[in-house]
């Protein structure tokens, strides 16, 4: 027991007054002198257990920092999430979700025939979730302004395509809203197209026959 509680103990035990107790040990030195007051006005005999059940409480104070640390960090809590967090939580969920599986062949949406029956099917992910509309285009669509559209087909702003390219280096932008071009963040290289911008760099390796 440490000199606090040891010094509450003497209190309870009437070995030292009030006044002489620290200022944090006070409080529950007054209460027991409430229940010592309410008991002898009622000329009721104290409980035998009163004692105990105050050093019960003691011993609980003098827990230490460690293990009351240890009962906080173990105790199940309720996490509250704004609005805006659980969004954008909602949102990177989706996006690990869709980006981690295979993508779903049922219902495709048509994408142009390849140049070359020995190339691989290619799949364009860009995250925009401001974006009205995105396509990519590169010198697999000689560069064509339009390009091939890519859909967010669950309105989370992860746009998503296939192409079947060639095998081989290709060079590729998305286009956003039309007008903006705007390289691959996640592409593994880029290349400066000579006009002060970058150029995304895609390697398609041959399709392997059975």
């Amino acid at each position: 027991m440490n000199r606090e509680h040891e010094d509450l103990s003497r209190y309870l035990n009437g070995e030292l007054d009030l006044d002489q107790l620290p200022e944090e040990l006070k409080p529950e030195a007054r209460d027991f002198d409430r229940i010592v007051a309410a008991l002898t006005s009622e000329r009721v005999t104290a409980p035998e257990t009163l004692r105990e059940r105050v050093m019960d409480r003691v011993r609980v104070l003098a827990t230490s920092p460690w293990q009351r640390g240890w009962e906080w960090a173990t105790t199940p809590k309720t996490v509250r999430l704004s609005p805006v967090t659980g969004a954008l939580g909602l949102a990177a969920v989706l996006a690990f979700l869709v980006i981690a599986r295979p993508f779903p062949t049922r219902g495709p949406e048509p994408v142009p025939p390849a140049t070359t029956t020995a190339g691989a099917v290619t799949r364009f992910v860009l995250v925009a979730p401001t974006a009205g509309s995105v396509a990519v285009t590169g010198d697999f669509v000689n560069w064509d302004p339009d390009g091939i559209p890519l859909k967010d087909r669950l309105g989370s702003g992860i746009w998503m395509t296939e192409v079947e390219l060639s095998p081989g280096l290709h060079h590729y932008v998305f286009i956003i809203d039309g007008t903006e071009w705007r390289p691959d963040p996640n592409a593994t290289s880029q290349v400066d197209d000579g006009f002060g911008q970058q150029n995304s760099v895609l390697l398609v390796a041959p399709r392997t026959s059975s």
